[in-house]
């Protein structure tokens, strides 16, 4: 993605954090751009748009975005099968190199269906073998010809990253999705395996672990296909290590074998022995929804880098994290976590753009905990992406037990009209704690006497500067009252993050 692309991404995840209308200099400060920029990213998104203006804009007011529009626009892109961008060929290029590792492959047979030239073709293996670098593969190219060379693990890691970057969301979309290259009859194998899977745990198996398990069986079943179980270069034998680690999970260990077998079956080929032990690993690396362990099953490390982030973040987050369910619920995420940290298996996370603009103070404190938790107990480097899964997870922690806004209801006389706009506020929105109901020259001694108000609705301008947030309503509550009650609402509790 270009920095123009990414720029043009950030605003857009900016306004649709923001559902309402932010100036240009609100948007140049947040996402540190100029004014002159600002303008040229929304005109630049506007006339791209196919859907008529996707960001409004209004005199003395700022832009705003169109909702429905963006997100019609967003599910285009993901299910487009229209031109191939310059990124998603060398995509296509480097997923036909992997799966056909060690062995060569015409370069004209690579590209032919891209109708590009020599000039972008250079260019394309320039940038492959930098991306390839970063697994410890190479790109040769002889005679017309290339290859990618390297273990057969890291082979694997590529292609798996590969695919997860497609963003694949609803895996069962795969059997009729026609735009990502795969072999219709491999994914529908596959997906029965998972769904084998999931019918002999009695659980679901949900997004992204099931995307995890599914590109480990394509991948194993498309490398037999190209090259065959003899050119690949893992270890083809289970290591005593590897014995012991399978002991521990035996039902896993079985249904791990009984994939593999009906793997066998259906490429009508054997496999390596330590295929098992792979899948195994991919199984005991996934949270199996509505399968919360008790607490006795967790091993040492898992309740202490479980305790330390509950620890830090209640001190961030001024929040009493000390029961045993909040613990559980947790350790069934970090248990899995560090397995794959142990075994290098990684989770795309497809919505970390999102966590990280709309939770960015949480994102950061998790972050920073997880810097130090690799650094405590000797962990591999704990991702964005699955610092993005642990943000959720603190911001279900807070929205499902935020503490009521305390508000004060304020008009000329404290009575009467004040009173009903009481019942409307209390009915319609139940996250408020009306402390009082007060008359304007009564506001100062009561906000002495009650300093944690954190709100103020007023029927009337008022003449002096508080310091806490005010929203000016009319005594009747009408619809766009109550828009602009949910939108302060929403900032009161993103000041509480």
């Amino acid at each position: 993605m270009s920095s123009k692309e990414e720029r043009e991404q950030r605003l857009l995840l900016l306004l649709s954090k923001k559902q309402e209308y932010v100036t240009s200099g609100e948007l140049a400060e947040e996402l540190n751009i100029s004014n002159k920029t600002v303008y040229r990213l929304i005109k630049g998104i506007n006339d791209q748009s196919s859907d008529g203006i996707l960001i409004a804009s209004e005199k003395g007011r700022g832009y705003r975005l169109n909702y429905q529009k963006y997100m019609n626009r967003t599910h285009q892109q993901l299910s487009r099968e229209s031109q191939v961008t310059p990124s998603e060929r060398r995509k296509r290029v480097m997923e036909e190199l992997l799966l056909s590792s060690p062995r060569a492959t015409n370069v004209y047979q690579l590209y032919e269906k891209f109708f590009v030239g020599d000039s972008v073709i250079s260019s394309d293996e320039q940038l492959i073998s930098k991306e390839l670098a970063q697994y410890n593969l190479s790109l040769e190219r002889k005679n017309r010809t290339m290859a990618i060379i390297g273990e057969e693990a890291n082979i694997r890691k590529a292609i798996s990253d590969l695919i997860q970057l497609l963003n694949i969301i609803d895996i069962d979309e795969l059997k009729h999705n026609e735009t990502l290259n795969f072999n219709n009859y491999d994914v529908l194998f596959v997906l029965d395996q998972l769904r084998l899977i999931e019918k002999r745990l009695d659980i679901v198996i949900p997004h992204p672990y099931n995307v995890n398990i599914f590109s480990h069986l394509y991948i194993l079943i498309s490398r037999s296909r190209k090259v065959g179980t003899s050119l690949f270069t893992m270890t083809e034998t289970v290591s005593q290590e590897e014995k012991q680690a399978l002991a521990k999970e035996p039902i896993l260990r079985q249904i791990s074998k009984d994939i593999i077998y009906q793997t066998e079956q259906y490429l009508n080929e054997s496999l390596p022995e330590v295929e098992t032990y792979y899948l195994y690993q991919y199984l005991v690396s996934s949270r199996m929804q509505d399968s919360l362990e008790p607490l006795a099953i967790f091993s040492p490390e898992v309740s202490k880098v479980t305790q330390l982030y509950l620890d830090e973040m209640s001190r961030q987050l001024h929040l009493s994290m000390t029961n045993e369910p909040i613990f559980i619920d947790l350790a069934n995420h970090i248990k899995p976590m560090l397995n794959r940290l142990e075994h290098n298996i990684h989770v795309k996370n497809s919505l970390l753009d999102q966590i990280k603009m709309v939770y960015e103070d949480i994102f950061k404190n998790v972050s920073k905990i997880s810097s130090m938790i690799s650094e405590t107990y000797q962990l591999p480097e704990i991702s964005a992406d699955e610092n993005g899964f642990i943000t959720l997870y603190f911001a279900r922690m807070i929205e499902t037990n935020q503490l009521p806004i305390r508000t004060l209801i304020m008009c000329t006389t404290g009575i009467g009209t004040s009173e009903l706009l009481k019942v409307k506020v209390a009915k319609k929105f139940p996250e408020l704690e009306i402390v009082a109901v007060v008359s304007t020259r009564d506001a100062k001694q009561f906000l002495a006497t009650y300093p944690d108000i954190e709100l103020i609705l007023t029927t009337i301008h008022l003449n002096h500067q508080v310091s806490i947030k005010t929203l000016l309503v009319s005594a009747m509550f009408t619809g766009d009252d109550q828009k602009m009650l949910q939108t302060k609402i929403e900032e009161i509790y993103d000041d509480r993050h």
